[in-house]
């Protein structure tokens, strides 16, 4: 069989494998991936350049082309050969400005304006700015020479302008110069709806219009820096790269750019990379878990393999120990048994020996309840026999029926304290709460008289019924008014208060005294067998530890607590039981 080491090592050497392969596998995958993302992105960056060039270019070529022929059409009029040729005045001055604004405010170009042969200026439209055309400029040439001039010029004023030039002529032959100035800013408002950069470069490599304001006018060796050899451009001061994408334009002698930004292409190279490095550690992940799941599988048949005879061992070893504990398991269960059954025999004599003690309490006080009776049934015999030998029948009758009385209350305090004192049958049922009390009470009657005490019955309503047995509940309420007696004494004036109500489907049978009280530290301890407050010699610390006890086997609760007045008190708490049911006991 493999040892465990050896299948560890086997299985760290695959996992490291795996892991080799799968970071190869993600740098070409990202590498890849990533450059195929950012060329698709750069493509649709060149189509979409392209088109904006395209459609930029017919603007541009289509607005010129407007005020292109408008200087020819101008040098045709009429009337315009003579202005060239009067003397020069005011009158000729207003004639040829009233032409040039109307012509301006019909075509929408910036100005127009009329030259002398010798460059001096006729007259303008609006006349906001000087500009001198030379007669030796290429503009002034071209017009001479009969062909259309055309230039883009910055003015005085720091406006851009592209201006075309015609010559004016008439039967003597060249007689002045037509120049129409088209607004560079008006034709670049169209580009402004472009988010890249659009530039128009003149052969002197000056960008003469742009949507960008910070270019226009700069050459472009001063902005332009080549990036990633020569793939890409970036504008100085900016940390972006752009795509160049150019078109020339014949008839001005420009050339058109469109820089295409292409950080989408960045984020796209980025994104399919991490893509693709997320996945191949999916796989990684995927792979790694497949061998952890064979590790794992063959480390538990390799486990189960050894406990496999391990456990055989250990049957026959503890097979053995089974019998033998099994066999002093049920010698121990039947002194268990045993054991608890001797505990039942002594808890029921103990219960036995606290109603014998409390008879022994009541001894004294007993033999003087029956020292009474006997003496007046002494008394009234010997009476008896006096009148019957005087002849007074009925006073001798009248002292018979009191000895029958008295033999009748001495006949049912013998009853109570028999029914007391035999043992209780370990079943209950249904008991009348009232009538439980009252025969306690009637055990008592001689230590109540003795103690000059004071007991105040009272019920929430008649005929409460509780879940019990009728001789321990009896014991149970001597025990706790004996108690309550025994802690009065030496008390001008002592009471105990027994009340009975129903709440909640319990019956309630709270016995209070005016005595003193309980400490607080033994309010814990004083169901505890053989706690007494008493003096020694007057009480065994029994009867509370046996009424507990008699109310548990009830499934009741006995409680202690003091009354706010000082006194201690002492709650029974039974299941409520039905009037139909006859006790057990």
């Amino acid at each position: 069989m493999t040892s465990g080491a050896a299948l560890t090592r086997k299985y760290r050497k695959l996992s490291a494998a795996n892991l080799l392969v799968v970071l190869v596998m993600g740098i070409v995958a990202a590498w890849v991936s990533g450059n195929i993302a950012a060329d698709l992105v750069q493509e649709r960056l060149r189509a979409n350049a392209r088109e904006t060039l395209f459609v930029q270019a017919e603007v541009l070529a289509g607005l010129l082309d407007k005020y292109r022929l408008l200087p020819a059409m101008l040098a045709r009029r009429n009337d315009l050969p003579d202005l060239f040729t009067k003397t020069p005045g005011p009158e000729t001055l207003q004639s040829a400005r009233r032409i040039a604004l109307h012509v301006v405010g019909l075509s929408g170009a910036m100005d127009i304006s009329f030259i002398y042969p010798d460059g001096k200026p006729l007259a303008t439209g609006i006349g906001f700015f000087s500009d001198r055309i030379e007669p030796e400029s290429p503009l002034f040439i071209a017009a001479a020479q009969g062909r259309l001039g055309r230039e883009m010029r910055v003015l005085d004023n720091g406006k851009r302008a592209y201006v075309f030039t015609t010559g004016v002529r008439d039967a003597t032959g060249f007689v002045g110069v037509v120049a129409v100035y088209v607004s560079l800013e008006q034709l670049e408002a169209s580009w402004s709806l472009t988010d890249n950069p659009v530039l128009a470069v003149d052969k002197n490599h000056t960008i003469v219009m742009s949507n960008r304001e910070n270019l226009r006018l700069r050459r472009t060796d001063d902005i332009e820096v080549p990036r990633g050899a020569g793939k890409f451009v970036e504008i100085v001061g900016e940390n972006t790269q752009y795509l160049e994408i150019s078109r020339p334009l014949p008839l001005l002698g420009w050339q058109l750019r469109v820089l295409a930004d292409i950080a989408p292409s960045m984020g796209y190279r980025t994104l399919w990379s991490s893509l693709s490095a997320v996945a191949c550690a999916l796989i990684a992940l995927a792979v790694q878990a497949l061998i952890h799941h064979q590790y794992t599988i063959d480390r538990r048949k390799r486990l189960d393999r050894a406990t496999s005879l391990r456990l055989e061992r250990m049957v026959r070893d503890r097979t053995r120990a089974l019998i033998e504990t099994n066999t002093t398991l049920e010698h121990e269960i039947e002194e268990r048994r045993a054991a608890n059954m001797q505990l039942r025999q002594t808890q029921n004599e103990l219960i036995q020996t606290g109603k014998l003690a409390a008879l022994g309490q009541m001894s004294t006080a007993l033999s003087h309840e029956y020292n009474q009776p006997l003496s007046a049934i002494k008394s009234y015999a010997n009476n008896a026999l006096t009148y019957m030998d005087r002849g007074r029948e009925d006073e001798a009758r009248n002292n018979i029926k009191r000895i029958s009385d008295l033999t009748d209350r001495m006949a049912q305090i013998s009853k109570h304290l028999r029914n007391f004192a035999r043992k209780p049958n370990p079943t209950y049922s249904t008991v009348p709460v009232s009538t439980v009390i009252d025969d306690a009470l009637s055990v008592l009657t001689s230590r109540i008289h003795a103690d000059n005490a004071e007991i105040v019955v009272s019920a929430a309503e008649p005929d409460i019924w509780a879940r019990a047995g009728y001789v321990r509940l009896q014991q149970v309420i001597v025990n706790l008014v004996l108690n309550a007696l025994d802690a009065m004494q030496g008390q001008n004036t002592s009471r105990v208060t027994i009340h009975t109500a129903c709440e909640n489907g319990k019956v309630m049978i709270r016995v209070t005294d005016t005595g003193p009280g309980l400490a607080p530290d033994t309010l814990t301890t004083v169901f505890d067998p053989f706690f007494t407050t008493k003096e020694v010699g007057k009480g065994l610390g029994l009867g509370l530890s046996i009424s507990y006890n008699i109310i548990k086997d009830f499934e009741g609760q006995l409680t202690a607590a003091n009354t706010p007045e000082g006194g201690a008190e002492f709650t029974i708490t039974l299941d409520q039981g039905e009037q139909s049911k006859a006790a057990a006991e």
